[in-house]
C-alpha cells in the first residue's frame, strides 16, 4: 500500500460575513496525498483552494471532518517538521540577509546546529540565491523574494510541499530552478501539493489535478485522463467543461 502523507476526510468549513450570512468555504471535502507525486490544485478565485490549504497545515480547524498528516492526527503538530509551505508573501526583516533568515527559521525548526549552515547554503543554491546569501532583502525585487520564500519551505528537506502560486514573480531561468527542484522532489519519494493559476506549468509538472469550485471537487483525476486527444495546451477548456457539469464529486 502506498504511503499517504495527507489524508482530508469530509471537511468542511464556512466563515461568518459581516452580515451574520455563511460562506461555504469547503463543503465535505475528501482527498489523499499519497507518496512520491506532485498534484496540482485547481479553480478560480474563492473556490476554497487557500482554505483547504490552511486546515491541511492546521492553520484553521475544519467545521467537520478529520485530517490527518503521516498517518497522524492534525492535531499532533510533530507532524509540521515533515511539511514545507509557502502562502502569502511574508514581510522578511529588511536588515537581514538571506543566509540570516534561514538561520532563524532552521534553528526555530530545531535542525541540528552542525547541519544547518550546510542546508541552508543548498537551499540557497535550489532557488538560485547563494549569490545574495550575504545581501539585505530590503534591495530585494518580488521575485527575489519568492525565492526566499521557496528557499525557507525546502530547508529542512520536508516530505511534503504545500506551496501556493510559488512561480509568481520569478523570471525564466528562476522557473526553470523551481520546475527542477519539484520534479527532483517526487523522484526522490516526496510529493508536492501545487497551486498555481498558470495551468500550462500545472500540465507539465502534475501527476494530478483536482479542480475545486464553490468549496466542492468537481473533478479529481490522474493528468492523462484531463489531457485526454489533445495534443496542445488542454486543461482550461477541460476545467471549463468540468464546470459545466453541475454534478460535484467529492
Amino acid at each position: 500500500m502506498t504511503e499517504c502523507f495527507l489524508k482530508i476526510e469530509n471537511a468542511s468549513k464556512a466563515f461568518k460575513t459581516v452580515r451574520k450570512s455563511k460562506i461555504q468555504a469547503l463543503d465535505n471535502i475528501c482527498l489523499s496525498i499519497p507518496k512520491g507525486t506532485i498534484i496540482g490544485l485547481v479553480g478560480s478565485n474563492r473556490a476554497g483552494k487557500s482554505t483547504l490549504l490552511k486546515i491541511a497545515l492546521g492553520l484553521i480547524k475544519p467545521d467537520s471532518g478529520s485530517i490527518t498528516r503521516f498517518s497522524k492526527p492534525v492535531s499532533d503538530r510533530s507532524t509540521l517538521k515533515h511539511i514545507g509551505a509557502v502562502l502569502e508573501s511574508p514581510v522578511f526583516p529588511s536588515h537581514l540577509t538571506p543566509k540570516a533568515i534561514l538561520h532563524i527559521l532552521g534553528s526555530l525548526s530545531s535542525i541540528a546546529s552542525e547541519d544547518l549552515s550546510r542546508m541552508i547554503i543548498e537551499a540557497l543554491i535550489k532557488v538560485g540565491l547563494e549569490d545574495r546569501q550575504e545581501q539585505s532583502v530590503g534591495g530585494f525585487s518580488r521575485g527575489m523574494t519568492q525565492r526566499l520564500l521557496i528557499a525557507q519551505a525546502i530547508l529542512a528537506t520536508p516530505s511534503l510541499l504545500i506551496l501556493d502560486e510559488p512561480l509568481e514573480g520569478l523570471d525564466f531561468d528562476a522557473r526553470q530552478k523551481v520546475r527542477e527542484l519539484l520534479l527532483n522532489w517526487r523522484q526522490e519519494g516526496r510529493s508536492v501539493i501545487l497551486v498555481s493559476h498558470e495551468l500550462e506549468e500545472i500540465e507539465t509538472l502534475c501527476d494530478r489535478v483536482i479542480l475545486l469550485a464553490n468549496g466542492k471537487i468537481l473533478r479529481d483525476e490522474p493528468i492523462e485522463n484531463w489531457r485526454g486527444n489533445s495534443q496542445g495546451p488542454f486543461l482550461k477548456k477541460a476545467m471549463q467543461l468540468a464546470c459545466a457539469n453541475t454534478t460535484p464529486i467529492g
